[in-house]
């Protein structure tokens, strides 16, 4: 095992009070859900900018496995806003996502989902907020720190809660006592995640570049690590495959930079064990995060697929902390976001 040259941040305080907090909400999920679903509800449109629309990756993957009344979509903030939906209107239900609740974008398409009559449920910290007061509904979580992990939880207690409505969920009961024990899953996994933590920490220090696979719901986890822990929060070079391109071009090149492959428990599993037996097999400098080297405690084990995605969020997030202990840098360091017009 690799020495790290600082320790990383401890885990926060407030982590499973938070995720407590966020998994207490799936009645209110549950009570939207039917009453959309009784009032013909016919299209979900799951939204956010940066994290909150990766966050939106699993709860997307389980509506389109197993619903086939309501159509459901995820789509950048943007994209609602300036792109014509023909399925935009009161038989809507809009999932939006923004941490302060402010997001300009987020507020945006909020705005245009109103009106054209859909009913928007709110995704934010606070209940103090402007999401909160243009949401018909809001589902928060009390945390500046524990961010990724109750975004993620929500929009997928939305899904279920749908699939239960219209009779598509099976095994309801297991699945929802699997999101009870999500509070005690996810603390677990970010603490066992440490040994990877210092083994990529290591690897990503001097690296030029880093490239992050994944595939299905966990192919969000993969651009969230890219785009929002190595590029904004350690300005590091890095970059998200699809591992179901990986080898359509891409597998060409990415060995010559360090390769992280995220594996789940979900469908999409033979595809990151694909990556990871071809960078076995040539790559030097390869890691993999893999759901099945986490307990999960009090997860049932048929519902180790449905959880998996969101443990393998909040690993690659505390896998963050290791690489900015490496790098000696302050992740809280911006020089353009919230400091210049954009």
């Amino acid at each position: 095992m690799l020495d790290v040259a600082v320790d990383p941040v401890p885990l926060s305080d407030d982590l499973t009070p938070t995720l407590e907090h966020t998994v207490a909400q799936a009645g209110k999920a549950r009570e939207l859900a039917a009453r959309l679903v009784g009032e013909e509800l016919r299209t979900v449109y799951f939204v956010g900018c940066g994290g909150s629309f990766y966050s939106t990756f699993p709860a997307q993957d389980l509506m389109e496995s197993a619903e086939d009344t309501v159509v459901s979509h995820r789509m950048t903030a943007a994209e609602l806003v300036h792109r014509p939906l023909a399925g935009l209107d009161r038989t809507s239900l809009v999932v939006a996502s923004s941490h302060s609740g402010a997001t300009p974008e987020t507020l945006e398409a909020v705005r245009v989902a109103k009106k054209a009559g859909a009913t928007v449920a709110g995704i934010a910290r606070s209940g103090d907020s402007p999401l909160a007061e243009e949401a018909d509904v809001l589902f928060d979580y009390p945390s500046n720190v524990t961010v990724t992990e109750p975004k993620a939880i929500h929009f997928t207690q939305l899904a279920l809660a749908l699939l239960e409505a219209t009779g598509s969920l099976r095994d309801a009961e297991q699945a929802w006592q699997a999101v009870a024990a999500v509070p005690q899953a996810l603390t677990a996994a970010k603490k066992e995640v440490a040994p990877l933590g210092e083994r990529v920490g290591a690897q990503w220090r001097d690296a030029e570049l880093v490239y992050v696979l994944g595939a299905g719901p966990n192919f969000g986890a993969a651009n969230a690590l890219a785009a929002c822990y190595l590029q904004e929060m350690n300005w590091l070079h890095a970059s998200a495959v699809n591992a179901g391109d990986f080898f359509h071009g891409p597998f060409e090149i990415v060995g010559d930079h360090p390769v992280l492959v995220l594996v789940g428990e979900d469908a999409t599993r033979p595809m990151g064990e694909r990556a990871v037996a071809f960078a076995e097999r040539y790559y030097r400098t390869w890691s993999v995060l893999d759901s099945k080297d986490f307990t999960l405690p009090g997860v049932p084990p048929r519902q180790r697929g449905l959880i998996s995605p969101l443990a393998v969020a909040s690993a690659s997030r505390r896998l963050l902390d290791f690489c900015a202990a490496e790098r000696g840098h302050n992740t809280a360091q911006r020089r353009y976001m919230y400091r210049v017009a954009y």
